[in-house]
């Protein structure tokens, strides 16, 4: 009888971990959706998509440094004291722990503020967290990438 307990124990252990493993695997799959809506609502100015998206205690760091809430950032859209035109992820790295995900990467984001156009160059991480059943976002921050400069070489001449 013990012998048929253990195997039932590693039996459930290992369906308990492949069905763990499972939903990381749609979880993020989920986050890259909720992701893409996240900039498109952005650039749409969009707030009850926006207010979906977002937990209720988000914090939201810009590049700049500003710290906003929910609330904040989707007034600061809605009033159009910064407009995002595009995003341009180059490079985005999802990793799943349980119900939370974490996606690095940089990115270039097309804005205008006070009707001034200009490009943020970041880093950025964003967390997702599921809450009430959907992945949300909890914690946003970007921070600048330091400017490239390129140095032309003389060698050779």
């Amino acid at each position: 009888m013990m012998r048929w307990s253990r195997v039932f124990l590693w039996v459930a252990l290992a369906a308990i971990a492949t069905a763990d493993a499972g939903w990381a695997g749609d979880i993020v799959s989920d986050v890259k959706l909720r992701e893409a809506q996240r900039q498109r609502a952005m650039i749409d100015v969009d707030p009850a998509v926006l207010e979906d998206l977002f937990a209720a205690d988000a914090t939201y760091v810009h590049s700049n440094g500003l710290a906003q809430t929910k609330a904040g950032v989707i007034a600061m859209l809605t009033k159009k004291e910064l407009r995002y035109v595009a995003f341009d992820v180059k490079e985005a790295t999802y990793r799943a722990y349980g119900q939370t995900v974490v996606c690095t990467g940089t990115q270039s984001i097309s804005l205008t503020s006070s009707e001034k156009p200009f490009t943020s160059n970041s880093r950025y991480t964003v967390v997702y967290a599921v809450i009430d059943g959907k992945p949300r976002v909890v914690a946003y921050q970007s921070t600048l990438l330091p400017e490239i400069v390129k140095q032309e070489t003389t060698q050779g001449e």
